[in-house]
């Protein structure tokens, strides 16, 4: 049985293009056929990377050359209906079919093995389905949507032993999910063997070459940054409810240098027993810049060992010994007495003074959160004329990077959406590291504001319009130029 995979895939609008995979698509097809690892693999991108159509041609193939049984899913049936399913039966060649059951959303298709290939369409709303089956391989399109329940109950389906038995899953990137842990952060697995299981082929739209004239300019030429980055570029750490959508690792996270001596050096301290302690160092420049360029991030440890070390590994002192420390801000609620000793109310605050160098600057910090949130902004907005930020953050700080990616706002139940406004409530959920930046930055100026950027944001015809003119004339005398353009 000979199959051309290239007429699955549509005829190229443009002249002197080739019809067939996209590169991305063909080192996805490649992985997903091969028996070799990885017997996981996702393929995530922007708007208009092919994702389904490269997930249904590869499902395809996996049944001509096998047999078996498969299952498509996605998260709710009409989305899969009008979707997933709709694109199998486009470029399925019509003479592999052998039987299609409508009502029950079942493709049957022949196979090289003589028996054909049975492929069942499903929602993953209603996961019980999925209980009885014995799978030779899976596929998830719009992956972000599913809950990892879902997916692990499609992995614990793979024991049909015709086929690779692969599960493959496709989508858009939606920020740190179960999807960003197991294909790229992969912290939880104990060994290589298991991280090499899973692997992730990221396709911005940008590669598909397919795409009428002018679509991704113009979506790049009129989203935001942070959209740039969600639905065009198809990056993880982007996405809805962000804290800090303007952070972003090629911009702001830069491999260590020796921190020249005059350098002012600041600290931040968000303390921590059953979550994490987490320190963070920063140091200033002349121009006011704060590179970020080492953190101590700890569970469980006394703070007696936070300061003095634990188990052969060093405490805050030992990591700063022989620097000169400004500053170092920690969180304010550790004033609060949480026992007596002889008659005397301790602290939280009082027990780090005692095992901290007693001239240690330690003093407690603005814990404004939506103003300190305001001020990090700041610190990682790129300046539009020097094209620059204010913040960096050495590479070494892993869990600080890791928390900038994950943090976000708190969302409206589906009762409030609609009728009550968006709340600028962040979630209690690892925020250690970025609580100990926001107490950092607090102790900083905000970063200068030109007067161009001030007069954008008052009126003209109003008393602070006015006293800002007469400043301005006041300023540069004899420059009759008016800043406001009138």
């Amino acid at each position: 049985m000979r199959l051309d995979l290239n007429l699955m895939f549509p005829e190229p609008q443009r002249e002197g293009l080739d019809r067939g995979p996209l590169p991305k698509q063909k080192l996805f097809l490649d992985k997903a056929l091969s028996s070799n690892n990885p017997k996981y693999l996702a393929y995530f991108g922007g708007v208009g990377s092919g994702k389904s159509l490269v997930l249904c041609a590869t499902m395809i193939c996996q049944g001509v050359l096998y047999g078996g049984e498969y299952v498509i899913a996605r998260q709710f049936m009409p989305e899969l209906k009008r979707t997933t399913y709709k694109t199998f039966l486009e470029i399925c060649p019509p003479e592999l079919i052998v039987d299609h059951k409508i009502a029950l959303s079942e493709v049957h298709i022949k196979s090289a093995s003589g028996k054909p290939a049975i492929f069942y369409f499903v929602g993953l709303d209603e996961p019980d389905k999925l209980r009885s089956l014995n799978l030779s391989g899976f596929g998830i399109d719009e992956a972000s949507q599913v809950s990892e329940e879902s997916f692990l109950l499609l992995m614990n389906r793979l024991r049909n032993p015709k086929g690779l038995r692969k599960g493959l899953i496709v989508g858009n990137p939606a920020g740190h999910n179960w999807v960003y842990q197991y294909f790229v952060k992969q912290d939880m697995f104990k060994t290589l063997e298991a991280k090499q299981q899973f692997e992730l082929i990221l396709a911005p739209s940008t590669e598909n070459v397919h795409l009428p004239v002018g679509y991704v300019q113009s979506m790049l030429a009129t989203y935001s940054e942070e959209r740039i980055q969600r639905e065009i570029m198809g990056s993880f750490d982007a996405f809805e409810g962000a804290v800090y959508p303007e952070f972003r690792r090629d911009v702001h996270v830069i491999p260590p240098f020796k921190i020249p001596t005059n350098w002012t050096r600041i600290v931040g301290v968000d303390h921590g027993y059953r979550n994490p302690a987490a320190w963070i160092w920063g140091a200033v420049d002349g121009d006011q810049n704060i590179y970020i360029y080492r953190e101590f991030y700890e569970r469980e440890w006394l703070i007696e060992e936070i300061c003095k070390g634990k188990s052969g590994r060093p405490g805050v002192a030992a990591l700063m010994k022989g620097e000169k420390i400004e500053q170092a801000l920690i969180d304010p609620s550790t004033r609060a007495a949480r026992s007596e000793t002889k008659g005397e109310k301790v602290s939280d605050f009082t027990i780090y003074t005692q095992h901290l160098p007693s001239d240690f600057p330690l003093i407690p910090a603005n814990n404004d959160v939506t103003v300190g949130i305001d001020r990090v902004k700041s610190y990682l907005k790129i300046n539009e004329s020097t094209k620059k930020p204010k913040l960096y953050i050495f590479r070494s700080c892993t869990n600080l990077i890791d928390e900038l990616c994950k943090y976000r706002y708190k969302e409206l139940n589906h009762s409030q959406q609609g009728r009550v406004n968006e709340r600028e409530e962040p979630y209690k959920h690892d925020d250690h590291a970025v609580d100990a930046l926001r107490y950092l930055i607090m102790s900083q100026p905000e970063p200068y504001t030109s007067p161009d950027d001030i007069y954008t944001k008052i009126k003209y015809n109003s008393l602070e319009g006015s006293l800002h003119r007469d400043l301005e004339r006041i300023r540069k005398p004899g420059n009759s130029s008016d800043p406001f353009g009138i």
